[in-house]
């Protein structure tokens, strides 16, 4: 145990200083914010400097003195640690939900946020906290710069004791969130740059080497075969058209991609992608266990269904997921349950659906949410090894099929042409 001197002001207004036993300087301030103080300063005391008193760190006490105020005030909880005690005086303005400071979570937020102005927005509302702020009224300032989403998420698990839990939900599904698309990012990009690579040679070799052999050969006047026949021809084309085709190409993939959004059919197209092979059960079940850890913290929470249906689906950014939802909801206040729904929906895999059976047991159903959410994690991973394993080879194959081609149409004629002259 390490000892800490601090500076709060109490409830009155006035000034209070003395010291506290604590692992950390983390420990230290949640043990001051659980008396409902409001922290100016707290300071590591190094063991050279420890001022004198009648315990040692071996006892119980962490609270050595008070200035300014009378033990009364705090209570047997002053000379006892235990939470029975330390419950009774937990600070009102800054919930406490499973053992953490609601400002602790915030600041982890901060951490994992990938935006930095994000990042900032959680360490003020962390600080207004933690200087006793209300929740209402720093949620009320900071807020609005915060993505609809997650900033619908905090309210309407603010209403709830399970705050910290679900951003902490939310925090563990975009952190998988993130690693898997890092993963998919960082081979793609090798992909992408072999593609590229492996095009601009071919289109090199049949502009410029397959250009020039062709004058060659029809001095020669000997009789061309196929494959060298058709690889003149593409030489031809790629020569007068080249550019064209790859603005048409690139236009019409462009063209197809943003038609779903003009049609509002973004829910369609992710389905389209959940279908490619490995890729698309990458999306999906990355997808589904970020959906399902949501979704159990919320109902965990005690967030009525049809909103933590939503709130779970918005929060994976699948388009397809969202509309699913949007359809149980509408089903379900109908008077179907959500199994039934979700049969006759196409927005689900049939390996999902059976999760909803366990909707009348919310016990049992936020535990089969986290063990789903686990298991199509750990699919997802799987899918994510095996592309990456069967990627490179592939492409490389592809390469050295694309770029063999135009060599082996070349030399084609040449062999035929020396048998002739033998």
């Amino acid at each position: 145990m390490k000892q800490y001197s601090y500076l709060c002001i109490n409830s009155d207004g006035q000034e209070v200083s003395g010291f506290v036993n604590a692992r950390s300087d983390e420990s230290a301030r949640i043990k001051l914010m659980e008396q409902g103080l409001k922290i100016v300063r707290v300071d590591l005391i190094e063991s050279d400097q420890t001022p004198d008193s009648e315990f040692s760190d071996g006892d119980a006490v962490d609270i050595t003195e008070f200035e300014g105020e009378s033990l009364e005030d705090y209570g047997k909880a002053v000379w006892d640690v235990s939470t029975d005690y330390l419950d009774s005086i937990r600070n009102k303005k800054q919930p406490q939900i499973e053992g953490l400071p609601l400002s602790a979570s915030l600041r982890t937020l901060a951490e994992e946020s990938p935006s930095i102005s994000l990042a900032r927005t959680f360490q003020r509302m962390a600080l207004d906290l933690e200087q006793g702020r209300s929740q209402e009224d720093t949620f009320q300032r900071h807020l609005q710069s915060v993505p609809q989403n997650l900033a619908t998420l905090i309210h309407v698990s603010a209403g709830t004791e399970k705050l910290e839990s679900v951003i902490e939900d939310y925090i563990a599904s975009e952190r998988q969130r993130r690693q898997a698309r890092h993963k998919l990012l960082t081979s793609f990009f090798y992909s992408i740059v072999l593609i590229l690579g492996s095009l601009i040679l071919f289109y090199f070799l049949m502009t410029i080497i397959v250009g020039n052999f062709k004058s060659l050969f029809e001095d020669f006047g000997t009789e061309l075969p196929g494959l060298t026949v058709l690889m003149i021809s593409v030489a031809d084309l790629l020569t007068k058209h080249g550019i064209k085709i790859a603005f048409i190409v690139i236009g019409g993939m462009s063209l197809i991609w943003f038609s779903f959004d003009f049609l509002k059919k973004r829910a369609l197209r992710r389905r389209l992608l959940n279908q490619i092979p490995v890729f698309g059960s990458i999306l999906s079940n990355t997808s589904i266990s970020q959906f399902c850890r949501m979704l159990a913290g919320l109902i965990d929470a005690r967030v009525k269904l049809p909103e933590a249906l939503m709130l779970a689906a918005q929060m994976t950014r699948d388009p397809n997921l969202i509309a699913g939802c949007e359809v149980l909801i509408k089903r379900t206040n109908a008077g179907f349950s959500l199994m039934e729904s979700a049969q006759s929906s196409p927005h689900f895999t049939k390996s999902f659906i059976h999760i909803f059976r366990w909707q009348d047991h919310p016990q049992v159903f936020v535990e089969s949410l986290h063990a789903s959410s686990n298991i199509y994690q750990t699919k997802a991973d799987l899918k994510t090894g095996t592309l990456i394993f069967i990627l490179q080879p592939v492409l490389i194959s592809g390469m050295l099929f694309l770029l063999g081609i135009p060599i082996v149409a070349i030399y084609l004629p040449m062999i035929k042409l020396l048998n002739d002259l033998s």
